[in-house]
């Protein structure tokens, strides 16, 4: 493992996110890249610390989590539809959900010093571990990042010992779960988003229909058409047709996918994919490098929480998976985001660090 392996990487995206955001929006580059800054800055003071630092404070950063979210539902104000930024001092916003994943993690594994087997009393207690932000996210309510959530957090169920009865029943819940959402909690623009993408699959043309597509099918095929319009080299810089005239919504947040290979063509999305990929090689293999299993646990909640927002947000800008309101990591517009992933990465770099002073005093 190079000592600048992980901060070259991070570079590079911050240098794609930067000049997509110059070009499709401009008046947002200062704070992006103030974001940037301060996220750099939690990177190297996080990765100073040790691993079991962060494992030790754990209780109390998920305790802070939780009054965040709870703060919010009952004090915070409604900005685009959900209750999710914290208002700091000199205009600044912070969404401190962009923080459950790694915070939960971190909490979770203080209770997994080696793989076991669940008792039903372990089991409970990290249902609830996990569903305590969950719900309060939910509630918000932000859908895409609690799907995310407990996608990283499925990590500890699939890498502990679980009986036939204990998979039986959380198959159960999770379906229990499933329709509850569909029928008591999702919104009628949510239930539109799957049925808008079931009706954009369809085979034959209803033009009738068509005329009247939901707005979600609508983002969904200028998505398609924006990532199309690059072809193999792109259209250039400033010159994306779907991003510059508006036809491409949120063009900077969940669709900056489309608008990336709208001006940077195939050859800037294998580039940017490619960069994506050595991120999730790094955590894999350094995952099964370890011997800790508190660490490797740690190092594949966020391995899988990179792989399934990359999944998903590219998924539904090529129009293969429903709209859900995801974001691409680092290119994507958010200050919070930014500097959670971060800070995320902080602490595998810090990982990875003392596991280089090993190896280095085994090899010599």
């Amino acid at each position: 493992m190079r000592k600048y392996f992980l901060f070259g990487i991070l570079f590079l995206f911050t240098v794609l996110s930067l000049t997509t955001l110059r070009s499709i929006v401009p008046n947002l580059l200062y704070k992006q890249a103030f974001a940037f800054a301060l996220a750099f800055v939690a990177f190297f003071v996080t990765c100073k610390l040790p691993f079991t630092f962060y494992v030790k404070i754990s209780k109390w950063l998920y305790l802070l989590l939780n009054l965040s979210l709870l703060f919010l539902l009952i004090y915070g104000s409604i900005n685009r539809g959900i209750s999710a930024w914290l208002v700091l001092p000199f205009g600044f916003k912070f969404q401190p959900s962009q923080l459950a994943v790694p915070i939960t993690a971190l909490y979770l594994v203080s209770f997994f010093k080696k793989e076991q087997k669940f008792t039903w009393l372990l089991l409970l207690q990290t249902l609830i571990i996990i569903s305590l932000p969950a719900i309060l996210i939910l509630l918000e309510p932000d859908f895409g990042t609690v799907l995310v959530f407990g996608v990283a957090l499925s990590i500890f169920l699939f890498f502990n010992h679980l009986s036939f009865a204990q998979i039986l029943t959380l198959f159960s819940i999770g379906l229990l779960v499933i329709t509850a959402l569909w029928f008591a909690v999702f919104k009628d623009y949510q239930r539109n988003r799957l049925l808008g993408f079931l009706h954009l699959h369809q085979t034959s043309i209803d033009w009738q229909a068509v005329s009247k597509e939901s707005s979600s099918a609508y983002n969904a095929r200028q998505a398609l058409i924006a990532v199309g319009s690059g072809q193999f080299w792109g259209r250039g810089i400033g010159q994306g047709v779907q991003s510059h005239l508006r036809f491409l919504p949120e063009r900077q947040t969940d669709f900056i996918f489309a608008s990336f290979v709208g001006e940077w063509g195939f050859v800037g999305a294998s580039f940017l994919l490619i960069l994506y990929f050595l991120l999730l090689f790094f955590l894999l293999t350094l995952a099964f490098r370890l011997d800790d299993f508190r660490e490797k646990l740690y190092l594949l909640v966020i391995f899988t929480m990179f792989l399934g927002q990359i999944f998903i947000n590219v998924g539904m800008n090529l129009a293969i998976l429903p709209i859900t309101g995801i974001t691409l990591p680092f290119l994507s517009y958010g200050g919070s985001s930014v500097i959670s992933l971060f800070f995320a990465l902080g602490i595998v770099q810090a990982i990875a660090k003392n596991y280089q002073k090993k190896a280095n005093y085994i090899f010599y």
